[in-house]
């Protein structure tokens, strides 16, 4: 699932601010940036998509723990199957930010528009790919919204591969925020799947949002697990560790139903 960074106006301790928000990259991010699926738990899009018609809702919620503060972060998403290999997903957070140095504060955050699309299914020999589409919207409460109300766009290529019941991918891509270029990032991300059972999944990732200046740059080993409740219903958790100085230390829980 793709996740955008989040960031905050300039002002006071802007430094501080700017620091816990680039480092709170929250999961999913449904996202994620976001794909919103069975890897529900993972920052990395997979190449799985509804079928048409089908639509999912599902219900999330991020702990965000760095050397600045704390965010909390609850979601509500929709996926929809839009035709063959084409998805699309919107996801509306409320956030709640904890910094060390400045007052706790909460609102709507950055709300994610996902379009994802296959472009070629897998086959025995070969990969499936697919291009994808992340804009984050700067809805809500500024404190939560891009700076000069911008819009971050992320755009991501995807390859994934099955050997029985184990699926790799890998993700590669860049974000564009449009209200201060200069906090751009790419993106390279791994994970992979396993299928214990027919309802038990385990996974873990290594994801990366690197700064196109080079003085931010987030990397986060994740590990985490889906459990089928019924034929429409999963829950997903996660734990992640961040290995740079501004990376956070994550914990996700989630449950995804479908509703058609």
């Amino acid at each position: 699932m793709t996740r955008l960074v989040y960031t905050l106006p300039s002002g006071e301790r802007s430094l501080n601010r700017r620091r816990l928000c680039c480092g709170a990259t929250v999961l999913f991010l449904a996202l994620g940036a976001a794909a919103v699926d069975a890897a529900g738990p993972l920052a990395t899009e997979d190449t799985k998509t509804l079928e048409p018609g089908q639509v999912e809702l599902e219900l999330r919620g991020d702990y965000a723990k760095t050397e600045e503060g704390a965010l909390w972060r609850l979601a509500t998403g929709v996926n929809i199957g839009v035709l063959p290999g084409l998805e699309m997903d919107v996801d509306v957070p409320f956030v709640l930010l904890d910094p060390d140095e400045d007052n706790t504060r909460g609102g709507v955050g950055i709300t994610l528009v996902n379009v994802k699309y296959r472009l070629l299914d897998e086959t025995e020999r070969r990969p499936a790919f697919m291009g994808a589409v992340v804009l984050g919207l700067p809805t809500g409460d500024e404190d939560f919204s891009l700076e000069e109300k911008g819009v971050a766009v992320e755009a991501i290529a995807v390859v994934s591969k099955s050997f029985g019941p184990l699926m790799l991918t890998l993700n590669g891509g860049y974000i564009f925020i449009t209200a201060d270029r200069d906090r751009d990032f790419w993106v390279v991300r791994g994970s992979f799947e396993y299928r214990v059972t027919d309802v038990w999944t385990i996974m873990g990732e290594v994801s990366s949002e690197l700064s196109a200046r080079g003085d931010t740059d987030i990397v986060v080993l994740r590990a985490g697990t889906v459990l089928a409740i019924t034929e429409g219903i999963e829950v997903y958790t996660a734990v992640g560790f961040g290995l740079t100085r501004e990376s956070p230390n994550v914990v996700t829980l989630g449950v995804t139903i479908a509703l058609f």
